[in-house]
């Protein structure tokens, strides 16, 4: 685990496929909002963690920066749906090949 920007983290699992890293994925924003930290600005009241979960086998064709984008895809969708939730890329992205 390392912060990856300002406010961001990421998890590398490696030989993990996608449903194990988004089990991994939700134990963890579940752990953040049992902690029941006060935010007063948060709609959760808590703070909360929003995550973008992607996988990918390594083979000749996919890149690193495509696997970081699709899960940074995936953060926002999981922040635009509402925060506090995790969110897989799609099955047909570049990356879960």
């Amino acid at each position: 685990m390392a912060r990856y920007g300002g406010e961001e983290f990421c998890i590398v699992l490696p030989d993990t496929d996608a449903d194990t890293a988004a089990n991994v994925a939700e134990r963890a924003r579940a752990a953040v909002f049992a902690l029941a930290v006060p935010h007063t600005k948060s709609s959760h009241g808590v703070i909360t963690v929003s995550i973008g979960v992607a996988a990918m086998k390594p083979n000749t064709e996919n890149t690193a920066n495509q696997l970081i984008e699709a899960a940074d895809t995936a953060l926002y969708q999981a922040k635009r749906n509402g925060r506090n939730r995790v969110v897989s890329a799609p099955a047909g992205d570049l990356c879960t090949r």
